[in-house]
């Protein structure tokens, strides 16, 4: 009988458990972000349409309470100044550290305002360059250097992404000559208790691997190494592969593993967390952190930013439909903000990319929801309202539109460079 190691995960690791899907960065880069104070001119001049008029909503400036949830990082000041200027009132905060929705806010906010109008989601830092740009850092003119934005989730993925890089680089495949390739794994990611790190990786074996390698005295190969165990490995994920990276893995040399570590093939979880009383994570981003390392397509920085987001927006259109708030109205945009240093302006640009948008009419708990795909089909075809105030004294006559061409970033374009 074969041995599983899947008995050491957490219940939330279960690969047979249901885990909601989000949305993939493929998708949703498909067409480029919007300078943000373009698409909140965009935006207003959609609510103030008939077809959103036909939704029940009525967008009155006098009466609707601008407000914004994101991180209160300094380089997403941008999206306050912009709301302020197009709306001519300051945004109530309905956010926290880390891009967090604050529930407990809206029944102060809608105290403020019965009509509450929304931006907001996390945000990452973007440096251009030729290759597609690089995430999850900024400038800090005040200190001269580049550093984590957002540093919060770059916190909270550096101990799991330390360990994910370990893995891909000391997992070793080889070919023998025996027809088959092995794989050698350090015993940390077969066993949790063979790792003193409170971040454990296992590698799932029942899908990675046939069977140990049982030990025979006249083949060498199969005598195992110190502090490692011997795997013949499936034919499917060498099947799956690219040519050349399937070749590397038949060579008698032992050769890491590499980003073909992708997320079928391990599970890794803090033992330390925080779960519920059904053993769930508070920090659901425990759940994706896989798919957030292993990700070919999506540098780790945006793809957490997108999952982040996800995660936020679920606490929004779940909490605008409790009975409480049935005689309020709300529009609440959600989007990955995006970074950027202006050496020009000498401060910070903000790019957003909306991933939803949620509508709810008064007198009613239901609402109604736009894709990513059609905010951009509908917003593309808009003219952006003038703002209240002067934006362009803000921008300092910087042309943004320079800025946004140097949004490099493709689907497809970009690869991970680390390994």
């Amino acid at each position: 009988m074969k041995m599983t190691n899947r008995n050491w995960l957490p219940a939330y690791c279960n690969p047979t458990a249901y885990l909601p899907k989000i949305q993939e960065t493929r998708s949703q880069f498909s067409k480029p972000p919007y300078l943000f104070s373009d698409f909140m001119g965009r935006a207003l001049r959609f609510l103030r349409s008939d077809e959103v008029k036909k939704m029940g909503f009525i967008y009155d400036p006098k009466h609707t309470l601008p407000c914004k949830w994101k991180c209160a990082d300094e380089s997403v000041f941008g999206i306050d100044l912009a709301i302020a200027a197009f709306t001519g009132h300051y945004p109530f905060d309905k956010g926290q550290i880390g891009g967090v929705f604050n529930q407990h806010s809206i029944g102060a906010a809608v105290h403020h305002g019965k009509v509450n109008m929304d931006f907001g989601g996390s945000h990452v830092g973007y440096v251009p360059n030729e290759f597609g740009g690089e995430f999850g850092k900024i400038w800090r003119p005040q200190y001269g250097e580049y550093s984590t934005d957002c540093g919060h989730i770059m916190k909270r993925i550096a101990p799991f992404k330390e360990v994910y890089d370990d893995a891909c680089k000391s997992i070793m495949a080889f070919n023998p000559g025996s027809g088959k390739v092995i794989l050698s794994i350090p015993n940390e990611f077969i066993q949790p208790n063979w790792s003193s790190n409170n971040i454990k990786l296992l590698i799932d074996t029942d899908r990675l691997t046939i069977s140990d390698v049982p030990y025979k005295q006249d083949l060498k190969y199969t005598h195992t190494p110190i502090g490692r165990s011997l795997f013949y490995l499936k034919p499917e994920f060498l099947e799956n592969l690219e040519l050349e990276v399937a070749k590397s893995f038949q060579n008698s040399t032992p050769t890491p593993i590499g980003k073909t570590l992708t997320h079928r093939y391990f599970n890794i979880f803090d033992t330390d967390a925080d779960v519920d009383d059904v053993g769930l994570p508070h920090d659901k981003l425990n759940l994706y952190m896989k798919y957030i390392l292993s990700a070919h397509n999506s540098p780790h920085a945006l793809k957490a930013a997108i999952i982040k987001t996800n995660l936020e927006y679920n606490k929004i259109s779940d909490s605008v439909r409790l009975p409480e708030y049935k005689q309020n109205s709300f529009a609440s945009f959600a989007g990955v903000i995006i970074d950027m240093y202006d050496e020009a302006l000498g401060n910070y640009i903000n790019l957003y990319q909306p991933l939803g948008l949620c509508i709810k009419p008064p007198n009613s708990t239901n609402v109604i929801e736009l894709s990513p795909e059609e905010i951009h089909y509908t917003f593309d075809n808009l003219t952006p309202v003038s703002p209240v105030y002067p934006f362009e004294l803000i921008l300092q006559g910087n042309d943004g539109k320079k800025i946004l061409d140097n949004f490099t970033f493709k689907p497809g374009y970009f690869k991970t460079l680390e390994l």
